[in-house]
C-alpha cells in the first residue's frame, strides 16, 4: 500500500511536469505561430517570445516567415512566331505575410515554392505568348516581367504569400529550336561563303581577261614599233650598203660573200659542193674573184 502511494505521487509529478512543458512554447525571430483551439484557428502570433497554451486543447502550428529565394525550372512559352517557343528561367524572392491564410491553404515552404513555379508557368505563357523571340527588346522584356510580377503577386496574396522580387535568369530558345537555328545560321554562312567565292572567281576572271587584253594590245603596239624601227634600220642599212657599193663595188661584193658564208655555215656544219662551184671563189682567189 505504501509503495502504491509513492507510485501515484511519482506519476502525478510526471503528469504535472508534462503539462507544464507542453503549456509553453517559444517563438523565434522569423517565425509566426497559428494557434488552434480544438483544430480551429483562434489567433496568430508573430512577436518573438515565450507563450502559454492550454495543453491538449490548443495546438501550435509554426510557420517560417523569413525571406526565401527560389529559381524556377525553364518555362517554355509559345510565341507569335509559328512553331517557335521562348525559354524563360526566373529567380524569385518571397515570404509569408499572412500566416493564417498560408495555413488554411495547407502550404509549407516546399509546397509554396512549387505553387510559385506552377503560377510562373501559367502566367508567363499569357504574358509572353504574343512576342516574337527574335525581335524582343530589353524594354519589352522588362515590361513583360513587370506585368508577370503584378499578376503573380495578386494570386499569391490570396494564399498569404508576398512576392518580394522577380528577375529573369535566362531568356532563350529551347535546345531543339536552338540547334535548328544554329544549323540555319551555319547553312546561311556556308551559302554566303560560296557566294563570295563565286563572286571572287568571277572578278578574278574579269581581271585576267582585262590583263590579257591589255597584254595583247601592248605586245601589238610593241611589235608595230619594232617593225617600224626595223624597217627604218633596214632602210638605213640599205642606204649604207648602196653608198659603200658605189665607193668600192669589188669590196662590197667581197663583204657580201663573207656575210653569206657567215650566215650559211655554222661551227659544226659541213658542205659538200662540186669542185667547180663558185661559192668558194672568194676564199680561193680573194677579192680578185669578184666581178668588177
Amino acid at each position: 500500500m505504501k509503495n502504491w502511494g509513492w507510485g501515484a505521487v511519482t506519476l502525478a509529478i510526471v503528469a504535472v511536469l508534462f503539462l507544464l512543458s507542453s503549456s509553453f512554447y517559444v517563438l523565434h525571430v522569423g517565425q509566426a505561430a497559428v494557434v488552434l483551439n480544438l483544430g480551429h484557428e483562434s489567433t496568430v502570433r508573430q512577436v518573438p517570445g515565450l507563450y502559454f497554451k492550454w495543453p491538449i486543447v490548443q495546438k501550435i502550428q509554426l510557420i517560417d516567415t523569413r525571406l526565401r529565394n527560389g529559381s524556377s525550372e525553364p518555362v517554355n512559352v509559345p510565341t507569335s512566331t509559328a512553331h517557335a517557343q521562348l525559354e524563360l528561367s526566373f529567380f524569385d524572392q518571397w515570404r509569408v505575410t499572412d500566416p493564417a491564410r498560408f495555413y488554411e491553404h495547407g502550404l509549407d515552404a516546399a509546397l509554396a515554392q512549387k505553387r510559385i513555379d506552377d503560377l510562373l508557368k501559367e502566367k508567363a505563357a499569357s504574358v509572353f505568348q504574343d512576342q516574337d523571340p527574335m525581335r524582343m527588346t530589353p524594354a519589352q522584356l522588362a515590361q513583360g516581367l513587370d506585368r508577370l510580377q503584378q499578376s503573380l503577386s495578386h494570386s499569391l496574396q490570396a494564399e498569404g504569400i508576398s512576392l518580394v522580387g522577380l528577375q529573369l535568369l535566362k531568356v532563350g530558345l529551347p535546345q531543339p529550336q536552338l540547334r535548328t537555328v544554329y544549323r540555319a545560321m551555319e547553312q546561311a554562312t556556308l551559302d554566303r561563303a560560296k557566294a563570295i567565292e563565286a563572286s571572287g572567281k568571277a572578278k578574278a576572271a574579269e581581271i585576267r581577261d582585262e590583263a590579257d587584253a591589255q597584254k595583247a594590245q601592248i605586245l601589238a603596239e610593241a611589235y608595230r614599233k619594232a617593225q617600224t624601227i626595223k624597217g627604218a634600220a633596214e632602210s638605213e642599212a640599205a642606204g649604207i650598203y648602196a653608198a659603200a657599193s658605189d665607193k668600192d663595188p669589188k669590196f662590197y661584193a667581197f663583204y657580201r660573200s663573207l656575210e653569206a658564208y657567215r650566215q650559211s655555215l655554222g661551227s659544226q656544219d659541213v658542205l659538200i659542193l662540186p669542185a667547180n662551184s663558185r661559192f668558194f671563189d672568194v676564199l680561193q682567189h680573194g677579192m680578185e674573184s669578184t666581178p668588177r
